[in-house]
């Protein structure tokens, strides 16, 4: 008879460790314990009243606060060469990253070539200063150029020493160097300039910013004439006091805040400052094209137009619509494209700032087929943003991706850093991302659908379209000379 009291005993165990799995310690105690009630009573009469007992504990950790991103304090300093930010950071490496931060005045004709080749130049001068203390990158873009470095803590000093000596006798600018630099430059423009990506990159920004010079792509031809006086004129096109310097480290603040503030070059002895360049046309619809590549593979959608940057009150509604839209896996425009559709494999919506606005772009490159159909398909959901048409989950967890993205960005010092670097790029004071979280819970669907309504319609998109041939459902062909 002892063989079959152990089956009935067994089972038991199971159904009180599946109906308490949020205990800790306690968990794999009461099975041993619990099981002994059903020998006594094999009828189950009196051991069934025994499992709702343990099951309301399940549901408490639902009720857990969701958890802040909380920046972390940083020292800022005002010199005569810029403004310098500290952030002490500890972690289990001792390296620091440092960031000095140009801004670019955009002037008429080739600015985007002339920005390629002055950051090639510079980053060539950068590495040949740094040699063996440092890694340098340069990143630039039509209104700033970045440079970032990583050292050793105990480097920072000399590091620093050897960029601001590299920078202040205008290495960068000398007439072999930029002239290597800009052959490099046009080398790869010219063999980028037949691909369907570029194509499809050069006219969406011509359909966005117009005549307008971050409308005017760079190109082989305007990089190989690039020199070093124009190259020196566009990193200093910009007062010395929109310079910033952002140094992340393990040391002391105040150690930090000083080398920070002594990366900062001194002011050119012939400044390039001039006025302010006008800003970019105001947004206005169309028109959308189409350009022709017989051999592009798939047809690429590219809508977007010029929206507000950081600094407006709309951008952090404006933030969440695009999310929602194509800013993660879970959007609409890749459940609809791609998982119901099957039109495109990576769909999405990017909201980039740049100088006072943001370039809002929508990406697809979808089949010859579907090119129409994918058009309205993103038409509709747009509206359907702007129509308030979304649950107050799908809104929370747009609020959260934007606050987990930044949190996580702002987890190592290399992505604080470049985080710092980015907010004071859009003319923000540092303690901007402290308040972020803030202003991003407190909207409601209203305010989202009002930003979509107003600046993310599918009816004021422009763009362009790379296709093999004119198919139906497609914007107007452009004329071949453009």
């Amino acid at each position: 008879m002892t063989a079959p009291t152990a089956p009935r005993t067994t089972p038991a165990a199971p159904q009180t460790a599946q109906a308490a799995p949020t205990r800790s310690q306690a968990a794999p105690t009461a099975p041993r314990t619990t099981p002994a009630a059903p020998q006594v009573a094999p009828t189950g009469s009196q051991a069934a009243p025994t499992a709702p007992h343990v099951t309301p504990a399940a549901p408490a950790p639902a009720a857990a606060a969701v958890s802040r991103f909380r920046a972390p304090a940083h020292s800022e300093q005002v010199t005569g060469r810029g403004t310098a930010v500290a952030v002490q950071r500890a972690g289990t490496g001792q390296l620091a990253e440092a960031r000095l931060l140009f801004p670019l005045a955009p002037e008429p004709g080739a600015h985007q070539s002339r920005v390629e080749v002055m950051a090639e130049a510079l980053r060539d001068a950068l590495t040949e200063a740094a040699a063996d203390l440092a890694t340098v990158r340069v990143e630039a873009r039509g209104d700033r150029a970045v440079v970032a470095v990583r050292t050793f803590a105990d480097d920072v000093a000399a590091t620093r020493a050897r960029i601001r000596d590299c920078l202040d006798t205008g290495r960068p600018h000398q007439a072999r160097r930029v002239r290597e630099a800009a052959g490099r430059v046009a080398r790869r423009l010219a063999a980028a300039e037949a691909v369907p990506a570029y194509l499809a990159r050069s006219h969406f920004l011509a359909a966005v910013f117009g005549p307008h010079p971050y409308g005017r792509a760079a190109t082989a031809a305007d990089a190989a004439g690039v020199d070093g006086a124009q190259t020196a004129a566009l990193l200093h096109s910009t007062p010395a006091a929109r310079r910033h310097s952002v140094l992340v480290g393990p040391h002391p603040a105040g150690e930090l805040l000083a080398q920070a503030a002594a990366l900062l070059p001194r002011t050119t002895t012939a400044p390039h400052d001039r006025a302010a360049a006008p800003r970019p046309p105001a947004p206005a619809p169309g028109p959308r094209r189409t350009v022709l590549h017989p051999a592009t593979p798939q047809t690429l959608l590219r809508l977007g137009a010029l929206v507000p940057g950081r600094g407006h009150d709309d951008y952090p509604a404006l933030q969440l619509a695009a999310l929602m839209l194509g800013g993660y896996y879970a959007s609409r425009l890749t459940l609809v494209l791609r998982e119901r559709e099957g039109l495109a494999y990576a769909p999405r919506a990017v909201l980039d700032p740049l100088g006072g606005d943001a370039v809002l772009t929508v990406e697809a490159d979808v089949r010859h087929d579907g090119a129409a159909r994918a058009l309205t398909l993103i038409a509709e959901e747009t509206r359907r943003l702007a129509d308030g048409a979304f649950s107050a989950q799908e809104l929370r967890n747009a609020q959260n991706y934007a606050v987990g993205s930044m949190a996580m960005a702002c987890s190592s010092r290399s992505g604080l850093a470049s985080t710092y670097a980015a907010v004071l790029a859009s003319a923000l004071p540092a303690s901007w991302p402290a308040r972020y979280e803030d202003k991003l819970r407190a909207l409601t669907a209203a305010d989202v659908a009002r930003a979509a309504a107003a600046h993310l319609a599918a009816p004021a998109l422009t763009g362009a379209v790379v296709a093999p041939a004119a198919l139906e459902g497609l914007p107007p062909t452009a004329p071949q000379a453009t």
